[in-house]
């Protein structure tokens, strides 16, 4: 009798979004956020939603992926598979 095939699904991959302010302070928390989240009206949440979602996929186990959003300047930048403590520059 054959056995049959096993499958392993993986757990998605951590995403963290960092929210850097002008003074290049990093905001990480969801706490901190609140106090400052004014700020970064001009950031498409669907976006990063959907950033969140395709980056799961390609962070591996035991890493995550991190988008950083800059007040200054408005950029977003896509930081996949990092090691957990890796922190972007405070600039961008």
């Amino acid at each position: 009798m054959e056995s049959a095939p096993s499958y392993y699904i993986a757990e998605p991959g951590a995403v963290n979004t960092i929210h850097i302010l002008n003074t290049g302070e990093i905001i990480s928390s969801l706490e901190e956020y609140l106090k400052v989240e004014e700020r970064f009206s001009w950031v498409n949440r669907s976006f990063i939603i959907s950033k969140m979602l395709q980056l799961r996929k390609l962070t591996d186990n035991k890493k995550k992926s991190v988008i950083a959003i800059y007040e200054e300047g408005h950029h977003i930048r896509e930081y996949v598979n990092v090691e957990e403590t890796f922190r972007p520059l405070s600039f961008c």
